[in-house]
């Protein structure tokens, strides 16, 4: 029997990734102060608009969660990042070139 084949919990490796969670406005308590509220979770806070920014968490829900929000309409979806297309000046290829740094736009 291999030695890991005995294990009987898998040791946890890495870092646990955080799950994304909507906010939504449940509350306009004056104008400028909001009530906020997970859908996925129970955390729900206070949120002041500046120019007196301020938030009270008010019920933590899962901290391990990343919380999203948007007003007017605006809704957060994912985001694609790639290094822009431009052209390096020489200077810039030289320098990368003497660091080590193989450069393909």
């Amino acid at each position: 029997m291999q030695s890991w084949a005995r294990w009987k919990c898998w040791p946890e490796i890495g870092v646990r990734l955080p799950t994304p969670h909507e906010m939504t406005r449940t509350k306009t308590l004056e104008p400028g102060l909001e009530e906020w509220a997970c859908t996925g979770c129970s955390r729900r806070l206070l949120l002041r608009r500046p120019p007196a920014f301020g938030r009270i968490v008010l019920d933590r829900g899962d901290e391990w969660a990343v919380h999203v929000s948007g007003t007017g309409g605006l809704r957060i979806g994912a985001v694609d990042t790639r290094p822009a297309h431009s052209e390096l000046s020489e200077q810039a290829r030289e320098w990368l070139e003497a660091h080590g740094i193989e450069w393909e736009p």
